[in-house]
């Protein structure tokens, strides 16, 4: 069979249960994906292999289930993708009309101080036999990229408790539904200059070549404790899986390409410049009347860490790190905003 055959599905809802997943299949959304993959739980297992004496193993023990990690690699857009951004950062969302039919969604990371545990979800895979439904999934990495007039990609790394279900046994889980074309060329990066009060848009100017942000969760897997749930399979397979996965001290990782065309960038970064409300905004088609869909990662506060040389196709240009620093309002690096017709974003 081939691999490219393989699907898989992350629920339109959130756990209300830890480790419980959502169980009506047409409450799924099926996830594209240029990176195909089918599971195998995979069982840890120990040996009397160390024991003094011993020049192999005499016995296997099944010891924990091992988290799930696992891939998604597609353009950037306002449904699946939105949503699994959204439960990257974690933070509760606010819902506004804008105009009949069209909503933007707005969310921030989920603050330490708040919480530590990220909105978990139910994900099917599905591959013939290879059927799971597996349950206290995360997302622990999104990253969202542009190079030239190629799309807006995302990566999303999602990682689960080691819990699943086989076969899924759910029913009626939805075909894929085409994602809306998110045109490279709408692209738009700009952000508010040291004054205070200038807009600074590089797509304006034709300078941006690509831009990165990408966002890392930490997530702790490995929290195991004494009385941790057992699953099973047939009469023998036992083994634990954890019952909680808290986040770890996240990163926020920025950068650009832009063509050299002068020092104003290095003279900011050697300045210490505090520049804000850094956008990076990917739009797509009419929703309707002016307004089109929208895919945005807002960056409140940040400064130039590094503008180094650098080339493209043998043109200067100039790579930048970004530092984005703590928001006051939101006491974390980056925020997200969703435009499109749908009126919540779970």
């Amino acid at each position: 069979m081939l691999i490219s055959a393989a699907q898989s599905w992350i629920s339109k809802t959130v756990e209300s249960t830890y480790n419980t997943a959502e169980s009506t299949g047409s409450n799924y959304s099926q996830v594209p994906t240029r990176n195909p993959f089918f599971v195998l739980p995979k069982l840890e297992k120990r040996s009397d292999a160390d024991r003094a004496g011993q020049n192999a193993p005499s016995h296997l023990c099944n010891h924990y289930w091992s988290p799930g990690q696992y891939g998604f690699v597609d353009d950037a857009e306002t449904d699946v993708p939105a949503r699994l951004f959204r439960r990257a950062l974690g933070g509760s969302v606010t819902d506004t009309l804008i105009s009949s039919g069209v909503y933007d969604h707005t969310f921030a990371i989920l603050p330490p101080q708040t919480g530590t545990i990220l909105p978990s979800f139910g994900m099917v895979s599905l591959l013939e036999t290879a059927s799971w439904l597996l349950h206290g999934c995360m997302v622990d990495r999104f990253k969202v990229s542009q190079q030239g007039d190629n799309r807006a990609q995302y990566e999303a790394d999602i990682v689960n408790s080691g819990k699943f279900t086989n076969p899924h046994g759910l029913t009626g889980l939805p075909a894929l539904s085409s994602p809306a074309c998110m045109d490279a060329f709408r692209t738009e990066v700009t952000y508010t200059d040291s004054d205070g009060s200038t807009t600074v848009n590089l797509g304006t100017l034709g300078t941006i070549i690509e831009w990165m942000v990408e966002h890392r969760n930490n997530i702790q897997t490995t929290k195991r404790r004494i009385g941790d749930t057992i699953q099973t399979v047939g009469s023998s397979g036992s083994g634990a899986h954890v019952r909680r996965m808290p986040r770890g001290k996240y990163e926020t990782t920025i950068s650009m390409l832009i063509d050299f065309l002068d020092l104003t960038y290095w003279t900011k970064s050697v300045q210490n410049e505090t520049l804000t409300n850094l956008k990076f905004k990917i739009v797509g088609p009419v929703i309707t009347s002016s307004y089109r869909h929208e895919f945005e990662i807002i960056v409140p506060k940040f400064m130039f860490d590094s503008v180094d040389p650098g080339e493209d196709n043998g043109d200067a240009a100039t790579p930048i790190n970004v530092v984005a620093l703590q928001d006051p309002t939101s006491l974390g690096t980056i925020t997200g905003r969703i435009r499109n017709a749908a009126a919540t974003l779970v």
